[in-house]
């Protein structure tokens, strides 16, 4: 009897696992502070899949479209044995929850990932009335977005994702972006569209527009119309179009010494966005 309480207390006492999905740049699971060592690519590859469709999948659409499979004996087969491998890898074996066929991640390794952070902080921000509370969630959500979505996988659901959370991020720097403008944080706003122009180039010409003017009015003209030569060589070459009329003309201003900002929210005139 004691044995068994001592077993027991022992038992007790062992903290369950601890766990890190790491999808933004180099993809990683962690489990207790090291990394999960995958007996197979398709046991990662379904940890995945699951991970871009948090509210489940059912085993025909994860044969066919992670493995481009029919749903046959032999494919059904296959997935069990990754079913098996994925759940033993990370040592749990409600790492994969079956709801009447319908197959989801369990939603505390969900909430070890750092797309729920950041997806969790924007829609906090989003509610927030208070401008300071605002800006340090939004600065949260994009601490935890360092590089592209799954940057090793391939597949039209992966790419769905990754265009998914890039908008995210995208939405994540504009409103910093807005935020900073209207606290008169010039530099700071600046900062920001300019990272929101590097995770998405066709953010919205628009956002181009207010970008040459925070260039030019904190580095000068020459800033604003090089970034504006930069972004008209990227649609020639990537999208085979050209600025809108209003950028073109926003440009001539800006050579000719406009400074058409008033500290305020984005006071430009004459803007059209490009969607």
């Amino acid at each position: 009897m004691l044995h068994e309480q001592i077993c027991t207390i022992q038992t007790a006492a062992i903290p369950p696992p601890r766990y890190l999905l790491r999808s933004l740049g180099n993809a990683d699971v962690i489990v207790d502070g090291v990394s999960v060592v995958w007996p197979a690519r398709s046991a990662e590859e379904l940890l995945w899949y699951l991970h871009a469709y948090p509210q489940g999948r059912y085993r025909h659409d994860i044969l066919a479209e992670l493995w481009d499979l029919e749903d046959t004996p032999a494919a059904a087969n296959r997935f069990r044995v990754a079913l098996h491998r994925l759940r033993a890898a990370l040592g749990r074996p409600d790492a994969v929850v079956d709801e009447r066929g319908r197959y989801t991640l369990h939603a505390e390794l969900m909430a070890a990932s750092d797309t729920y952070a950041l997806h969790h902080a924007l829609d906090a921000s989003r509610t927030s009335a208070e401008p300071r509370q605002q800006e340090e969630l939004l600065r949260q959500a994009l601490a935890s977005a360092d590089g592209e979505y799954l940057p090793h996988l391939q597949g039209e659901w992966v790419e769905a994702a990754r265009s998914q959370h890039r908008a995210a991020v995208v939405e994540g720097h504009l409103t910093l972006s807005m935020l900073h403008c209207a606290a008169h944080e010039c530099p700071l706003a600046a900062l920001s569209l300019v990272r929101a122009a590097e995770t998405d180039p066709l953010i919205g010409e628009d956002h181009h527009q207010r970008l040459m003017v925070c260039l030019t009015m904190n580095r000068g003209k020459h800033a604003g119309i090089e970034h504006y030569r930069r972004y008209r060589h990227y649609l020639a070459e990537e999208v085979g179009d050209t600025p809108m009329q209003d950028t073109v003309d926003l440009a001539e201003r800006l050579k000719d010494g406009a400074r058409p900002c008033d500290h305020g929210p984005y006071l430009l005139t004459g803007m059209s966005a490009r969607k």
